[in-house]
């Protein structure tokens, strides 16, 4: 082979092997996961035993049409929350409710020689209470409050099952 030939061989090898031995390049490293978003705390649930007891109950219920009746103050009335389960769930409640005794002049109805009606409770976030109870014809009727310390503070709603109407009959406050 001519030199001229054995040069272009020869340079064609040397490449060859330079490009054979040159470092593969690299692929660009995969970007680092994004961190997952914090998840929200969960929502902070009372323990049964946190509400349970017993409570000195004064409702404000306005009167139809108008403010509340002026020149009476509300009577104090028994409410008992136990942390004992309910034997049978009340409608619309969910499966693990709580038993509670209330009275709420002109809309309960205590049994003889009781102080007060059945009712069912259960707490929902955010250190509330629901506590459900019927009313006449039955409809149902629910305080949905707040604990704040000794006091369980928020608001008197009336449930129609005939109609479907949901609404605020008042406000109510309670106290160990």
């Amino acid at each position: 082979m001519p030199a001229c030939g054995r040069t272009v061989v020869l340079a064609g090898i040397i490449l060859s092997a330079a490009c054979s031995s040159a470092p593969a390049p690299q692929a660009a490293p995969a970007p680092a996961p994004a961190p997952e978003p914090a998840a929200p705390p969960p929502g902070h649930v009372l323990a049964p035993s946190a509400p349970a007891g017993n409570w000195r109950l004064r409702t404000e219920i306005q009167r139809q049409g108008g403010p509340p009746r002026s020149g009476r103050t509300p009577a104090e009335t028994p409410l008992v929350l136990t942390s004992t389960p309910a034997a049978a769930p009340q409608m619309g409640a969910p499966s693990t409710t709580f038993n509670a005794t209330v009275q709420v002049p002109g809309y309960t109805r205590p049994p003889r020689g009781r102080t007060g009606q059945a009712a069912a409770w259960w707490p929902v976030p955010g250190d509330s209470v629901i506590v459900q109870f019927a009313a006449q014809h039955g409809d149902l009727m629910q305080l949905r409050g707040k604990l704040e310390g000794t006091a369980l503070r928020g608001e008197v709603w009336y449930l129609s099952m005939e109609s479907g109407a949901v609404f605020q009959l008042g406000t109510f406050a309670a106290r160990r």
